[in-house]
Parts: structure tokens; sequence; C-alpha cells
């Protein structure tokens, strides 16, 4: 068999890309993680898409397992070779294929180093936000393989919240596209399962990501404490205070010692601890929360204040900080580094165990964390060349992981399961989760041929936890009825029961929830209501299905907390679950992102009455895969909501918004891209087209006292207008919230595109004269029609978009064409091999 695909691999690659003899293969038997090493069959260097979907394929012809690999920095072992396996190399993928400053995208192949796409985006004044410290060498396929994350994860998410859409080639060689330009989509958010899925999915070839204006003014502060336990509380009262920051990082005694001797960072000598605090944005906004920030470090104790005063002094603090890995390396001949998740409230119990687990292993840790995120980043050193070191350090490794289990936090943060951690995701989740990864798994790698050992420690069928009620003539069958189950258990009892199932919350959007016909069974949620825990300093907030939008954000309001994705319709009845579902997001989730980037943790049930679960009750979680996103957009098609959370933030202190007038949409647009590009903190940026032209709506926030100023600066942008301040301001964005401006009789639908796409879709509905509004920045078409004309779907399938009909006949929701389309069909066999649910 070796020979044979040797032979094969021959023909498709010259001999100076295919690497057989020991000593080229000797640089691809690690990763970043040197504690384990296989040496592959050979390695490939693939310089073309083409290559790599043929060489996956004639993995799966002659049954190889392969391994992808780009810069070989994962601290996981995520890329550890397979002993008589294929790797791929991927460097030389690393064309940046397009950046569309216009959109704000790029598109780009797995092997573009991190930082070379924010080089590629800084001409257009954009940058690319994931900074992992790794980005100087790192390639944006390790990225979104493992979901990485960086710095200023607390403000700005993770990779996957950055990534819109994928070509992949699945482990069977099958290409796949998911996602689109566009911040928003339709139907279950794939994308987001694919990435962090560490590789055994298949491969990326290639990654648009989306790119954000680049930061007027940075204000960065190092303070120095006597002890880590002062640095933690400093963390606590700058969340207490309402700030948020774009990073908040804590290092120890041991990692300053081991930053100033590799890079000189000019870090105090005599602290045990320093923590870094960032604020970004207008300058305006950033000086006075600078003083702010100033005030909360000086009531903390510390005991020396340094801040950046320029550029040349911001670099080198945060290269103190993002060297301190190899830095350690000065240290210790040989280390670990584990990057567990607690809540940011245990960070202290956390630090205090693992000092604890130091002496008692003998072993010294240098502590570098995302102190906003609860990150933890203990590096355990040892010396490789003492019998039982390893062995001694991964011991106690093992205890670190269990301890971030016990505490309600996560195993990984951004560095994913690999190899190392194989054996404590089962400690994690349940039989049952497990269980379904596998299926999810083998429904794109029946072979178990990518990146096998990885995250799954399973090399074979899974099966259900949960045995199917079955007849000799099938599935058990109850006649079709409507429900409203008051526990999980009834609702297992429900779906084992049934067919042609529908859910339903408070109805708010009843083209989603109304059955088209009197065989589909209806399940009600809004019984099963309630917020479980809220914990205003962690940023995170955990209700059941059916609770209203509304109970919450009166809830979040009480502590100065609000959701930033703009649930709409709250005061139509609109449930926690039943917009996640409908993957909807209102106009103000501009800024910071939409359902899809800040939804944490699920329970659901799925077609087989299994209760499952996905991610947790912390900001950062790396550990399998990222179910909560999935789930957003599926419209209750794939299983069935009981328990969500969500990351929340301190919610701005004034708003107030700018409204212009153009003469043509087009005019209006154009201002509305120059808008998106520009260096300015926008909460909502729309366009409505108008009997006369269009109206841009630019809303603002932060605090009140500068409002004005930031209003006068826009209206020099863009010209003068009508503003809207207090209660004016927030009755109007309710409105469009609630969409007042589309008749409740009348079909609502929304539909996914692109700025550049606005022109060709008015160019269609102008002669109709229906109701319309371009939202997020033209990412987003609302449009109302008194009924749903066929001609609608086949003119976005001419235009290869796709909509969501909230309002209007029931029946099939989405219209258009979807993206992935046959990845959506292997998930949906998975999640509901009998079709309980309705088609998605």
């Amino acid at each position: 068999m070796s020979e044979a695909i040797l032979a094969s691999l021959g023909q498709l690659y010259p001999p100076d890309r295919l690497l057989t003899r020991p000593a080229e293969l000797i640089p691809f038997e690690s990763d970043a993680l040197t504690a384990y090493r296989a040496r592959p069959l050979a390695v490939v260097l693939a310089e073309t898409q083409q290559e790599v979907i043929e060489t996956v394929r004639l993995c799966n012809r002659f049954g190889v397992p392969f391994v992808p690999r780009g810069s070989g920095t994962s601290l996981s072992g995520g890329s550890l070779p397979l002993k008589d396996g294929i790797v791929l190399a991927l460097n030389r993928l690393n064309q940046i294929l397009h950046v569309d400053a216009d959109t704000r995208t790029a598109v780009i192949e797995p092997g573009v180093i991190n930082n070379s796409i924010t080089a590629a985006a800084s001409p257009h004044n954009l940058y690319f936000a994931p900074d992992p410290s790794s980005q100087p060498i790192c390639t944006i396929g390790g990225n979104v393989a493992y979901n990485s994350g960086g710095a200023h994860c607390l403000k700005y998410g993770m990779t996957s919240n950055h990534v819109l859409a994928i070509k992949a080639v699945l482990g069977d060689g099958e290409v796949v596209t998911l996602g689109g330009a566009s911040l928003e989509g339709i139907g279950p958010d794939l994308t987001g399962l694919f990435v962090g899925s560490e590789g055994i999915f298949g491969i990326a070839l290639e990654i648009t990501v989306r790119l954000l204006p680049a930061v007027a003014t940075f204000r960065t502060v190092l303070a120095a404490y006597h002890d880590l336990q002062a640095a933690g509380n400093a963390v606590a009262l700058v969340v207490a205070s309402g700030l948020l920051p774009g990073a908040m990082e804590i290092m120890d005694r041991l990692a300053i010692k081991a930053a100033e001797a590799s890079v000189k960072a000019g870090y105090p000598q005599d602290a045990a601890a320093l923590l870094i605090v960032e604020l970004e944005g207008e300058p305006n906004q950033v000086e006075v929360e600078f003083d702010r920030l100033l005030e909360v470090i000086d009531r903390s104790g510390a005991a020396e204040v340094r801040t950046a005063r320029d550029d040349r002094e911001r670099a080198r603090i945060w290269k103190g900080r993002k060297g301190a890995f190899s830095a350690v390396g000065r240290l210790s001949p040989d280390y670990l580094v584990q990057d567990g998740v607690v809540p940011r409230g245990k960070l202290a119990t956390a630090l205090a165990e693992i000092e604890r687990l130091s002496l008692a292993y003998d072993l010294p840790v240098a502590n570098v964390f995302h102190a906003g995120d609860g990150n933890l980043h203990p590096l355990i050193l040892y010396d490789g060349r003492l019998p039982g070191a390893l062995e001694r350090a991964k011991a106690m490794a093992g205890k670190i992981l269990r301890l971030c289990i016990d505490l309600g936090g996560s195993i990984t943060g951004e560095h994913g399961v690999g190899v190392e951690k194989l054996a404590y995701l089962p400690a994690m989740v349940g039989q049952a989760d497990m269980c379904l990864m596998q299926n999810l798994r083998l429904a794109m790698d029946p072979r178990q041929l990518a990146n096998r050992g990885k995250m799954l420690a399973v090399n074979g069928p899974a099966t259900s936890a949960i045995p199917t009620s079955r007849t000799e003539g099938g599935i058990a069958q109850a006649p079709p009825a409507a429900f409203s189950p008051a526990t999980v258990a009834q609702l297992q009892q429900i779906i084992r029961s049934h067919r042609a199932i529908l859910v339903k919350g408070a109805g708010s959007k009843p083209a989603l929830s109304t059955p088209g016909d009197d065989l589909t069974t209806v399940i009600d949620m809004s019984s099963m209501s309630g917020i479980l825990d809220y914990e205003p300093d962690e940023y995170t907030i955990t209700a059941l299905a059916g609770t209203p939008v509304a109970e919450i954000t009166q809830l979040l309001a009480q502590h100065g907390q609000y959701l930033p994705f703009d649930p709409p319709l709250a005061r139509a009845g609109a449930t926690l679950a039943g917009t996640a579902a409908a993957g909807i997001s209102g106009s103000n989730r501009y800024r910071y992102g939409g359902a899809r980037d800040f939804i944490l943790g699920i329970r659901f049930v799925d077609g087989q009455g299994n209760l499952l679960q996905g991610g947790g009750r912390v900001v950062k979680n790396a550990a399998g895969f990222d179910l909560p996103k999935l789930m957003v957009g599926s419209l209750g098609r794939l299983g069935i909501l009981t328990e969500l959370t969500f990351k929340v933030f301190p919610k701005p202190e004034a708003f107030a918004t700018l409204s212009v007038e153009f003469k043509a949409v087009d005019t209006a647009r154009r201002a509305m891209i120059d808008l998106s590009r520009a260096s300015l903190d926008l909460e909502a940026l729309d366009l409505q087209p108008t009997d006369h032209g269009a109206r841009l709506w630019i809303r603002i926030s932060g605090l009140a006292q500068l409002l004005d100023a930031r209003l006068d600066r826009l209206q020099a942008l863009v010209g003068d207008g009508q503003i809207l301040t207090g209660a004016g301001d927030e009755r109007y964005w309710q409105s469009v919230s609630e969409f007042q401006w589309a008749p409740w009789d009348s079909a609502l639908i929304k539909i996914p595109l692109t700025t550049g796409q606005i022109p060709a879709v008015e160019a269609l509905l102008r002669p109709q004269n229906a109701p319309r509004r371009y939202a997020v920045g033209g990412n987003v078409l609302w449009l109302t029609l008194p009924d749903l004309p066929s001609s609608l779907a086949e003119s976005l399938s001419h235009l290869e978009m796709a909509g969501l009909v909230l309002r209007g006949a029931p029946g099939q929701p989405c219209i258009g064409t979807p993206p992935g389309a046959d990845f959506a069909r292997r998930v949906k066999q998975v999640l509901d091999p009998d079709q309980r649910f309705l088609e998605l």
C-alpha cells in the first residue's frame, strides 16, 4: 500500500515536492509541542488547491491517513503526523486572492500568515482582528482549524467570529462551500461548525474573512503588583467599572523574568505580577476612558504604573507579552503549556491551586494568561533529559485541566484538544456528546483519514446513547398535535413519538412557527422559561429556551449591560431560543457582531430524543465542535434548544443618531461604504430607500459628554442631517427592531447580501416600490411585500442569494439558494436521522 500511494503521489508531485527521505521528514515529525513525535510516510508540498484535493482523494483511494500542516505552531500536537501517513504541507498555498475594501472582506488561502492579512488590508485602513501570539508565523489555515484566539478575544472574539465563508475539501474528497461574504447568513451556521474542527472534517482551501476599520487610538497601561492576587483583583475592578478594554493580560514573576531576558521589554524586575490593559477607539472617547482606567488602577494598589507614550512603547510592551512563550525556553530546556479557561471570578482559586501543584510536583510554572476571559497559560518547566520529568509534567498538566473542568471552565480556550488533551474532552462533556461529535466526524470523513487521532480518541462508529423508539413498521408515531412541554424529559418523549415536528416560541416570527398542514406536530417551548444563571462580572447569562428576550434585556439593564447583537421583536414577545434558531440580529449588531458571535453554550434535544450540549458558560472555549454556532439559524430543524448561554457587554452610557438624506440610493451606498471603512465606533449603519432617494441612519454610543463632538465629526464626513438623542433615539431604533415600518399582514423577508450586491437588488426591487431597508452596513436587506411571489425565490437563486421568510405564508421559510446544502444534509442525517423535524 505504501509503495502504491507513493507511486501515485509521484505522478502528482515533482521529486522536490514529494519528501520521503528521513532527513527530509525530520522537520515534520513534531509541531510546537515537541514532547510528541512521529515520522510520516511522506510529506507533500502542495502549491495549488487542486493538488490538495487530488491528494485527499488519493489517500481515500488507498486508505492512507493524512495530516494538514501549516507552520507547525500548534501547542496541542494538532499537526503531529501519523506513522505511515501523509503530511500535506500547505505553506505554499499562500495567496491573498482578493481584498474587497468596500465589503471589508478578504479571500485567502490556508498558507497565508496571520500578520500578512493585516499587511494587505492596511492600505485600505482595515485590519484582521484575531491576534494569536504566534501571528508573525502561524497560518490562517491553522487558525481556522483550532479557532485561535489572542489578547483581544474578549472584545472581538476568536477566529470563528471573523470567518465568513470556507471552501473546503472534506475527508472523503468532496469539495464544499460554506457561508458567504455577508456578515449574516441563512440556515445553520455551517462555517461556525467547521472552524475549530481541528482538521478532522477536512482541509480549508479558501477562507473569506471579515476585516475591521483600523483602530484610531490605543492607550496601553502596564501596572506592576506585589502578588498575583492583587493583579487579579485589579481585573475585577476594571470589569466592574463598565469599561470594555480591547485586552487585559497578566504575567507572573517567572514570565516577566523570561520576557526580559529574551526581548528586554523594560518590565519592572521586582514585580510579582504585571497587568497590561489596553483601550482602543475614537480618540476623544479613549482619552476620557483612559482617565477612568487610571483611577481604577490607582485604587487597585498597583506598586508601579506605566503608560505607553507612543506606538514604539506600546509595541515594546506587547513584544514582551507575545514573546513570553518562546522566552521561557531561556529558563528551561523544555516546557508544556496549557490553555484551560476558568470563570474570571475563579482565577485566584485556579492560580493558588497551580502554585500548590508546582510545589507538589517540584516543577516551576510561569503563568501568562488572558485575564479578561479567564484563559490560563501555565507553562510547566521541566528538563526532558531527566528520567520521569516529562511524565511528571504531563501528570501536573492533567491536574490543571481537571481543575478547569471542576471550576466550570474549559480544557482549552484557543489551542484545541489535539493529541495532548484527548483524555480530557470526555471528562468535560458527556458520553452522548462524544457520540454526537464522532458521528459528525464520520459524516464528513467515513474512513477517518483526516487528521486521525486528534480531538476525538474514538476511532470507530459511534451509536446514539439513547435508542430510538421503533415498531416493526418503523417509528412509533403518535397523531399530530400541539404540545407545551414543561420539562426536558417531556420534550424528549414528545420528540421520540412524533414526526413532522415544528418548534414554536412566542410566535413573533409566524412563518417559521406556523404549520403548513394538519400533519405537523407543533411543540410550543414558551413554558420552558426562566433565567438560570447571570454573572455580571463574568459577562455571561444563561436562560431556558422560552425566556422572553425582553425579560433578559430588563435584567441586564439593571446591571448596566446588554446583548450587543440587538435581538429584534422583543416587544412582540421574541424568545431567546427563537431568536437564536432564526439566526436574526438587529441593526445594532453592526459594531460587535450577531447572535452567532455571542452565543457560548447550549443544551438541546436532537431528533432521537438525546439531550446534548455544546460550548459552556465561559466566554472562551475551543473544546470540541462549535455546536452553539451550528444551531444559530437552524430553525429547530436539527434539534430543539432547551437552554442557552450568551456573552453580554457593558451597555454604553448614551446613544445618538444622525440621519442624512441623499438624492440617490447609490450615492447613499457609497457614503455608507466610506463610513464603514473609517476609524469610527458606529453602533448601527442602515440605508433606507425613500421616494426621493435614500436616507442613511448612523448611530453612535459612548460617553454622553462626547456625543455632540462626535456627531459634528460625522456631519463633516457625510453632511448635515437630523439628529436624534435620548428618548427620540431610543424610540426610533426600537421601532426598527420591531419592524414597525413593515405592515404586520405583509411578508417580511431577511436577505443577506453585501454592499456590492445592492445595485443589482435595487434594479430588481425598485419597480415594485417595496418598503425595504439595508441594515448592518449593507449586509442585510429587510424586505416587506404584500405577498410572497415565487419570482422572488427565482430571482434570488439567479443572484446566488437566499432569503428567510419571517412573516408570510407558512411552508418552506428558506428561499433562493442557501450555501452548503450538501454539507448541511450530512449534519442533518446525524442529528435527525429519522427526519422527525421538518426539512432544512
